[in-house]
């Protein structure tokens, strides 16, 4: 297993919840929250404005990409991140985030985001691309891949897994 894999699994969350995955998944849901006028069940949506590159990968994203009913995504690039994070605030975007590491991100819920959430995470090389599931404050499902259009194929089986045909519910223990 190569160094870089290793130490991205050495960061990511333990087994149940926690309250780093709780937070995480609350501001996602927040998000989510705030956006559910404009998703749209079976579709991937994004923003008016984007830049002539993110433009370009979104429509690459919806041509590898198949969103079902009732599942809706949503593609959040580095472009309005800052805005969100910086210049809607009055503040400068730092270097480190004017030349981000990632496309930006993939989000998927079931309209009632609270329940589970999928986060991809469009990372550029020598980070990894990602794909997170988040349910209950705690990650159940963590995939890592060589490649962002590798992640973007899987994402269709990971958002049937665990959005349109969620996993049951462990069974009680002697049935």
């Amino acid at each position: 297993m190569s160094q870089r894999i290793e130490d991205t699994i050495s960061r990511r969350a333990g087994v149940g919840p926690s309250d780093m995955v709780k937070g995480w998944q609350s501001m996602l849901t927040t998000l989510l929250a705030r956006m559910q006028p404009y998703l749209q069940p079976g579709m991937l949506v994004t923003f008016q404005q984007l830049t002539p590159g993110e433009k370009t990968l979104f429509e690459r994203i919806t041509d590898i990409l198949t969103v079902p009913e009732p599942v809706q995504g949503l593609y959040l690039p580095p472009s309005v991140r800052n805005q969100m994070m910086y210049t809607n605030r009055g503040a400068a975007i730092p270097e480190g985030a004017a030349h981000p590491a990632d496309d930006g991100v993939l989000l998927f819920s079931l309209p009632s985001a609270d329940a589970t959430i999928v986060n991809a995470l469009l990372a550029h090389s020598p980070h990894t691309p990602a794909i997170d599931v988040y349910q209950e404050g705690a990650m159940i499902a963590g995939y890592m891949f060589d490649a962002v259009d590798d992640m973007i194929t899987a994402l269709n089986g990971v958002i049937k897994t665990f959005l349109v045909a969620p996993p049951a519910p462990p069974s009680p223990p002697g049935k």
